[in-house]
């Protein structure tokens, strides 16, 4: 589902995840950006009934648009590298496939394309990664639960009164570029740019992409630093962007920061980011970007109010005070020409 609203963030807690939870409508893909788009994604046998529910609770001049038949495939782990988003990316874009929605969290790269087009996608992802557990697609394909039995296993049987957590993650100084790009056909040009600024030593650490209603445009944002040094790398980063997509036109918003939930709950129970929108708003913190997908929900906000998020989230969830607040354990890596990934399909409306 994507959706529009001229009120932009002050919609989600109370007109979409609200009557979600309370529906007990679990989200396994959900996207915003800040202005008026959003893109939800929820199991194939309760699509038509959150498309209703959410309709209804729409404001004027809202539009939505429901898409059938779509799934969500996600690769993970990728360590905010930026040359595997990129290989991720031009696996899509050499696939020619449709894009719903693209979200990238510490958790995983995660896409929500059309079920028809899933083995095309994983074949090309071959191509690019290297999967230790499968040795080729049908090995993939074949440790796949039956759809029957994957919607059981996400079945929450926990509801605990305070959500717990694995930690909460504050990542101030970043950059949140944005951009509307005239069609998903130019993501090639900006996987090669991603390659280039991996070996500029960027990070990147949150991306969400969303298409127009009506394929008419595709909007594009997405946070990044460069840990390795002090210098602002704005206009390297700008000036990669345009060499590869010179019709692009970047915008940059700085300071911001980022607060990243990892949970063991998240991808499989409902109710999750409704306390999490509902914090930040008691708080009037002004969120800018979400991605929620697999098992992270990972925002983007203004940096003056990081302190106030992290107060509030903190109030509200509970995490291990060993790991609130702090960076957790980077995943492995083995150096290879491909990048290592583990691969994942969910099947949705």
């Amino acid at each position: 589902m994507v959706s529009s609203s001229p009120m932009g963030a002050t919609c989600l807690s109370a007109d979409i995840c609200a009557p979600l939870a309370q529906r007990e409508i679990n989200l396994t893909f959900f996207t915003h950006l800040s202005g008026d788009r959003q893109v939800i994604c929820t199991a194939r046998e309760m699509g038509e009934a959150a498309f209703t529910l959410v309709k209804s609770r729409s404001s004027p001049g809202s539009e939505l648009s429901l898409q059938r038949s779509t799934a969500v495939l996600s690769v993970y782990p990728h360590d905010k590298r930026p040359e595997i988003l990129g290989a991720f990316i031009r696996s899509l874009a050499l696939t020619r496939v449709m894009i719903h929605g693209l979200a990238y969290s510490p958790s995983a790269i995660s896409v929500v394309l059309p079920s028809g087009r899933v083995k095309a996608v994983v074949q090309q992802l071959f191509q690019h990664f290297h999967f230790p557990a499968f040795a080729s697609p049908e090995e993939f394909f074949d440790a796949q639960p039956p759809p029957k039995e994957l919607v059981e296993q996400v079945v929450a049987t926990y509801q605990e009164k305070v959500i717990k957590v694995y930690w909460i993650l504050p990542l101030p100084g970043l950059d949140l570029w944005g951009a509307r790009v005239s069609s998903t056909a130019i993501l090639e040009g900006f996987a090669m740019a991603l390659f280039d600024l991996g070996e500029l030593g960027v990070k990147i650490p949150f991306l969400v992409a969303s298409p127009g209603l009506g394929g008419k445009d595709f909007l594009l944002s997405f946070g990044a630093f460069r840990p390795t040094s002090p210098a602002d790398p704005s206009s390297e980063v700008k000036g990669i962007l345009q060499t590869y997509l010179p019709d692009l036109r970047p915008a940059r918003l700085t300071p911001v920061a980022g607060v990243f939930l990892h949970g063991p709950h998240f991808g499989d129970r409902y109710g999750v980011v409704y306390p999490f929108l509902q914090a930040l708003g008691r708080a009037k913190v002004s969120l800018l970007a979400l991605s929620c997908t697999v098992s992270s929900i990972s925002a983007i906000l203004k940096q003056q109010e990081l302190d106030m998020a992290m107060q509030v989230l903190e109030e509200t969830f509970e995490a291990p005070s060993s790991t609130a607040g702090q960076r957790p354990r980077r995943p492995a890596f083995v150096s290879s020409t491909k990048p290592e990934g583990t691969g994942h399909v969910t099947r949705e409306k």
